[in-house]
Order: structure tokens, then sequence, then C-alpha cells
């Protein structure tokens, strides 16, 4: 069984809608569980279209890093 990466993305506006997001979503065995925004519906757009379903959304990427560090 290969272990699946996990990753967050802090911003989800313009470029990693363009760019990030439809790259990363190309890598196999990666997994996107974190999206961080100011603006919270970008965050919950991304996480509803690249996401996991129990993936994290949030507006300041302090809570998203502390967040991580409880589920490692």
């Amino acid at each position: 069984m290969v272990k699946k990466l996990k990753a967050g993305i802090v911003g989800c506006g313009g470029i990693a809608k363009g760019k990030h997001l439809p790259c990363m979503e190309d890598i196999e065995n990666l997994e996107i569980v974190a999206f961080c925004d100011l603006i919270i519906e970008r965050a919950e757009w991304a996480k509803e279209r690249y996401g996991t379903p129990d993936a994290i959304v949030c507006t300041d990427y302090k809570e998203l890093l502390a967040i991580c560090k409880r589920t490692e």
C-alpha cells in the first residue's frame, strides 16, 4: 500500500485556482487536506473542488498550522 502525502494550501485565489490546485490535483498519492484564505468562501470552494471530504477550512494560517500539528 502506498502512503498518501497530505498537503494544505494557504491562499485560494486566482493563482491557486489557475495553477497550483490543478497541478496538485494531478500528483498521484497527494491529498489536499487543508485550505486557508482570508475570504472563507474561496477556501470553501477550493475544498469542495479539490479537497478531501474532511478537509480543514479556515481564514488564519496560524489556526491551520495548529490544527495540522495536533493531527500529526
